[in-house]
């Protein structure tokens, strides 16, 4: 009976054991479900506070920190590493010209170019910049300063890295990827009546500095011949100062499209032709300037001696320093009736850089223009007094 008893007694006591166990396994399960509860609303809410959660995964090694838009209207960005591939990766897409072409990109470095093109919509995809200063000195569109740090295209990268990749000497800090921009090729308001065809250009700072001349002087519309260099091309863009955002550019010409363009033509030409009319020209002027033979025989004149105004519209050919204006230049304006305008130079040099030449010749043109203007105004004020 004792026996029973106690075999009863060690039986109820691991029962009791066993509940108690359960019990207390249940409440620590209970409470652990509560802590895991706890621990994920903590994470989502962390979640939401970081805005580095908001790039995507594949982004996140290369980026060190994210700044959101503040008060002041400073736009989000992310602040870079230096180990950071995205820079690298971007700047080998657009230094590659296929690549380059299938994606429709420009590079463009410097504050004032980046400014030129803000200011004239051109849409940007990616800005670099050294430091928060250099991008506070743009005066950026609203929309950009509203993009959230998951849409960004503001990005902060050490100085060396940009400079690493800069096209100039000394980087200003700052460099963005653009999309080229469909040129407005409407006629511009108050241009003057001069249209300026590149003809063989092939140097990339040569043309960008036409570009820049030509925009300055006024004139309506450049178009560039086949065989010029790449319109778009990182040294003719900084070259032109801004010119491709200002000026009406018509690229990749051929010949055979100028059929209809109304205008004197007039080549800006020095070239050495064996049978010349020297009926026009002052007995001082040295003409034979080029060791190059011009291929047709056209009247040639100096160009201070030129009636600018009563050959408007002007088309005013020119051509690059190397290669000189082609075959097909030279046969337009046969067909066109055209002259050669020559510029005397003095001490044996041969040659003008096709932007000064242009810019002589242009500014000639706009000196007897704006003369005419002010001639007639004089004359209206005239005729209302009597």
């Amino acid at each position: 009976m004792k026996a029973i008893s106690s075999g009863f007694t060690v039986i109820f006591r691991r029962a009791v054991f066993n509940i108690a166990a359960i019990r207390a396994y249940a409440s620590d399960v209970k409470r652990s479900d509560v802590k895991d509860s706890d621990h994920q609303r903590l994470d989502k809410k962390r979640s939401n506070e970081d805005p580095l959660n908001s790039i995507k995964p594949h982004m996140r090694g290369g980026i060190l920190s994210v700044v959101e838009k503040d008060n002041s209207g400073f736009p989000s960005y992310l602040i870079l590493k230096e180990t950071c591939p995205l820079l690298s990766q971007a700047m080998m897409e657009i230094k590659n010209k296929k690549r380059r072409q299938q994606n429709s990109s420009i590079l463009l470095e410097g504050k004032r170019l980046i400014q030129d093109a803000l200011n004239a919509g051109v849409k940007p995809k990616q800005i670099f910049f050294s430091q928060k200063r250099v991008l506070e000195s743009l005066c950026l569109p609203e929309e950009l300063r509203d993009l959230p740090a998951s849409s960004t295209i503001f990005y902060k990268a050490p100085y060396k890295m940009i400079q690493l990749f800069s096209e100039t000497e000394t980087s200003q800090g700052i460099m963005g990827i653009f999309e080229i921009p469909t040129i407005d090729h409407r006629a511009r308001k108050n241009a003057f009546p001069i249209t300026v065809i590149c003809d063989n250009i092939r140097e990339p700072g040569n043309l960008g500095a036409v570009l820049r001349t030509v925009t300055a002087v006024g004139a309506s519309q450049v178009i560039l011949m086949k065989g010029c260099t790449n319109l778009w091309g990182d040294k003719v863009l900084r070259a032109g100062c801004g010119a491709h955002f200002r000026m009406k550019i018509i690229s990749d010409v051929s010949w055979s499209f100028l059929e209809n363009i109304k205008g004197q033509v007039c080549l800006a030409d020095n070239n050495y032709v064996g049978n010349i009319d020297y009926s026009n020209i002052n007995e001082n002027t040295n003409v034979n300037v080029f060791r190059k033979t011009a291929p047709i025989e056209l009247p040639i004149a100096p160009y201070y001696e030129i009636d600018y105004c009563k050959i408007t519209p002007l088309i005013l050919i020119i051509g690059g320093e190397t290669h000189g204006l082609s075959d097909e230049g030279y046969e337009f304006a046969r067909s066109r009736k055209g002259i050669r305008l020559n510029i005397p130079l003095e001490n044996g040099i041969e040659s003008l850089n096709s932007a000064t030449a242009v810019g002589i010749l242009c500014f000639e043109a706009k000196k007897q223009m704006l003369s005419l203007i002010r001639s007639g105004d004089e004359i209206d004020k005239i005729e209302q007094v009597y």
